[in-house]
């Protein structure tokens, strides 16, 4: 085995490095180019992960905290009080106060138009089960 070289078994040439401490049958399946022992899939593929309620739950909380990281720095960078009039009242609120009231405001009156839809679609669905 002293005489022996290392062959590159792609271009078939050689590194004039000594063997070490391999059998002929250890250097062929080390050098081997042969694909049987390959996977015929890969890993990504087998495992196929679907979608969940909980993923998507996790994402819209993250993004949720995100949004009100940002809404508290507005909040605290505007601090300067203002006087809001709405009809015959009239009050003094910190100006991020009273966009975060506005805010509330509109994100409950939409919640309330979608909480209408819903009834609306649910009651027709009861009737086509009828």
């Amino acid at each position: 085995m002293d005489g022996m070289t290392n062959q590159d078994p792609i271009n078939n040439s050689f590194d004039n490095q000594p063997v070490a401490n391999y059998t002929e049958t250890e250097y062929a399946d080390a050098t081997s180019t042969n694909n049987d022992l390959a996977p015929t899939t890969t890993a990504r593929e087998d495992a196929k992960v679907e979608k969940s309620i909980a993923g998507s739950t996790w994402v819209a909380l993250i993004i949720g905290a995100i949004l009100l990281i940002l809404l508290l720095v507005f909040i605290m960078q505007n601090q300067e009080n203002v006087q809001l009039q709405l009809f015959a009242w009239e009050m003094t609120f910190p100006i991020g106060a009273g966009m975060l009231i506005a805010a509330i405001t509109g994100a409950l009156i939409m919640a309330l138009a979608g909480g209408v839809r819903i009834m609306q679609l649910r009651r027709q669905v009861s009737r086509s089960h009828r």
